[in-house]
């Protein structure tokens, strides 16, 4: 790291993970940390209700937590995240909010996306990674008492969340209900977005869902899709009544049949999205590290 700033000639480094980051502070350039999750409880969802889970989360947490303190700057994605890193100690904290590109995430009408993925009726859509702190169970639990069918887009990462809900979905009959697509190319995922009735937002209550927004919301609003999120308070905050919230699989299930009997609104979900287009963000993070430079 040393050789690369002194050759390269580098003003700033830019840290985002763990043990990195943590190296990076033995730099002598400014650092900004890009902080956009809960790092120590992300790191320890992968070992759910262990041992080694709350190992890792303390762990990880120290480490963050120094990491962050020592960083000439922290850039956040929320105000929720910005309270909590005051709240450690951290002084010099930029709110930049995560988004989507408008340009490449655009939609097409949704009944040619459906022939072309070999889909038909109404549609509910995941795209995102599979893993413990989505909470899918409830979605899949309401299956039952729908007439829908359901496209998961992405790939599993370190456990076997994906594998649970597979098993979940045979144990209730619903498996036929099901497509599981795994990773597919981003120039890609407008199609299958577009193939959407809605998109889903499911995330389990925990801490890091509560404070922060994943960019699969822009994505689903950028493809002029309505969403349908779990009720979590920067979401709220942040988009209010621009999307459906539940609270448990009963909510879902009326989440759903209300968003189906709307009229579509595709041009008013993109133009919520065109607000988080990353060309105005970028702009906004350029002035940041220009000024810590």
């Amino acid at each position: 790291m040393r050789e690369t700033v002194k050759r390269e000639e580098i003003d700033l480094v830019v840290s985002a993970n763990i043990l990195p980051s943590l190296m990076a502070n033995l730099l002598k350039v400014p650092i900004v940390f890009d902080y956009l999750d809960h790092l120590e409880e992300s790191a320890a969802i992968y070992y759910p209700d262990s041992a080694f889970g709350k190992l890792v989360k303390s762990g990880v947490g120290m480490m963050t937590r120094y990491n962050l303190r020592k960083a000439d700057s922290v850039i956040t994605v929320t105000e929720e995240l910005k309270g909590f890193l005051k709240g450690i100690g951290v002084e010099e904290v930029a709110v930049i909010p995560n988004g989507v590109d408008t340009g490449l995430l655009r939609s097409i009408p949704g009944e040619e996306a459906k022939r072309g993925l070999g889909l038909e009726g109404d549609l509910l859509g995941y795209v995102g990674s599979l893993e413990h702190w989505v909470d899918l169970e409830t979605v899949v639990e309401a299956l039952p008492s729908l007439d829908v069918k359901l496209l998961v887009v992405g790939p599993g990462l370190f456990t076997d969340y994906g594998d649970m809900i597979r098993r979940m979905a045979e144990d209730l009959d619903v498996a036929d209900k099901i497509v599981f697509t795994g990773a597919v190319k981003y120039s890609e995922l407008g199609r299958y977005i577009s193939a959407m009735d809605i998109g889903l937002n499911p995330l389990k209550k925990m801490k890091k869902n509560d404070i922060t927004i994943g960019g699969k919301v822009f994505n689903y609003l950028s493809c002029g899709r309505p969403v349908l999120s779990s009720r979590m308070t920067s979401l709220v905050r942040v988009l209010g009544d621009e999307l459906v919230y539940y609270d448990d699989k009963e909510s879902f299930i009326e989440g759903v049949e209300e968003i189906l009997r709307r009229p579509r609104e595709e041009r008013r979900h993109r133009e919520v999205a065109e607000r988080f287009d990353w060309r105005a963000i970028a702009t906004e993070y350029e002035n940041v590290l220009r000024r810590i430079a």
